[in-house]
């Protein structure tokens, strides 16, 4: 199709989904806004369109339907704001099949649109950090400044997945870091550390050291995703769970400078955990504004992925969700020779370490699997081959690929 084969035509198509939330935070700019939103409404139309006229609908793509339909379903048990979600819903959802489709038809330009949006933005975001120290808007409740791109805990996570997207994309251009990875790297270590996120410090160095030190090494080997994603489930149990910490005592306090209940945290997950024993199987619904736990004379999050999925749809949303990050991870393992598909997984794994201490649920969270289960189309469209891994891409997957190729 044209559209992937222009990028003026993807970026018109994937600019609506990047609505900086500084647009709702400032009066005067709320036209803007509403505009992004009314462009949003086009594109999943015409996403809806694309998407079924090109393929069958894939099992990673069915699992994030079925995790977003969870929680709108919780949400109406509960009377939420059901309308709200299912915008929310509807964002994720469609981001989702035009990854699935740019990758697919043409991973570069998917990669390069992407950042080509992004690097001017973050550079204006670490702009607007250095000249608006004190934020350009601050959020009444709990205080947070507001750059472009996001809050001071709000950046990690749009930040950090965006850098492994430029990981992926120097990959194609058959190199391990291109200028304007590089580039794009920098102003987001920077941006990071001014901003001082522990989360996000601890997760951008875990990347950073990947991807310096071991990626497209023989080393890499070991990191594959089913011994990541268990080394998670291990860390879960004795943070979350048994509260082991004290063990991590050195890195929490001295490297870190936070104590060992991760600044309350551990006090959240304690109410987290009982709220979610009293509704367990369809949890309570998306809530409005702020979180659904009273601590400390205000509402907070669980500051967890795992509790926050069980807190909003129960072990019924939780089951899909883990579908989700179990197709990506058996696409991945099965794909674990390529180099592409060792930065996905260990960016995967980073992202997974950080939801430790918060909960995210932005576009990037869900677009990173669909992208792993493209690994071999991903390599198949580089610019140059990654040695000794063509042989191990099924005949029919690469005569698949060459036929979507033709279209």
């Amino acid at each position: 199709m044209k559209i992937f084969e222009k990028q003026w035509a993807l970026t018109l198509l994937l600019l609506p989904f990047f609505k900086l939330p500084v647009f709702e935070h400032i009066v005067s700019l709320h036209i803007i806004d509403t505009a992004f939103d009314m462009a949003k409404i086009i594109s999943f139309g015409v996403i809806i369109v694309l998407y079924f006229k090109c393929r069958k609908i894939s099992p990673i793509i069915i699992s994030i339907i079925l995790y977003e339909l969870s929680l709108f379903f919780s949400t109406v048990i509960n009377s939420g704001n059901y309308w709200k979600l299912a915008v929310s819903c509807g964002t994720v959802v469609s981001f989702c099949m035009i990854t699935e489709l740019a990758v697919k038809k043409n991973s570069k330009l998917y990669f390069k649109t992407i950042l080509d949006i992004y690097i001017p933005l973050a550079v204006i975001n670490l702009l607007t950090i250095e000249l608006f120290p004190e934020g350009l808007a601050r959020d009444e409740y709990y205080g947070n400044v507001l750059y472009v791109i996001g809050i001071r805990n709000g950046l990690p996570p749009v930040l950090i997945p965006l850098m492994i997207y430029g990981f992926v994309y120097s990959s194609m251009k058959g190199k391990k870091f291109t200028g304007a990875t590089l580039f794009f790297t920098a102003v987001v270590s920077v941006s990071i550390l001014i901003t001082w996120s522990a989360t996000g410090v601890a997760g951008l160095f875990m990347l950073l050291f990947f991807a310096l030190f071991i990626y497209r090494k023989s080393i890499a080997g070991v990191f594959n995703s089913l011994d990541l994603y268990a080394v998670y489930v291990l860390l879960f149990l004795g943070i979350i769970v048994f509260r082991l910490q004290s063990v991590f005592a050195f890195i929490i306090e001295d490297l870190l400078h936070k104590n060992i209940t991760f600044t309350g945290r551990t006090d959240i997950w304690d109410i987290a955990i009982m709220l979610i024993k009293r509704s367990p199987v369809f949890g309570y619904g998306v809530y409005e504004g702020h979180g659904l736990i009273f601590t400390r004379g205000q509402y907070y999050y669980s500051h967890n992925a795992v509790l926050e999925v069980l807190l909003q749809g129960g072990v019924v949303s939780l089951f899909f969700y883990a579908a989700i990050f179990g197709i990506a991870a058996a696409s991945l393992y099965k794909n674990r020779k390529y180099p592409v598909s060792q930065i996905i997984t260990f960016g995967i794994f980073t992202i997974f370490v950080m939801m430790l201490m918060e909960a995210y649920s932005n576009i990037w969270i869900f677009a990173l699997p669909v992208v792993a289960c493209y690994v071999p189309e991903i390599a198949a469209q580089s610019d140059k081959a990654p040695e000794n891994t063509e042989s191990d891409v099924p005949l029919r997957r690469r005569y698949i690929h060459y036929r979507l190729n033709r279209r």
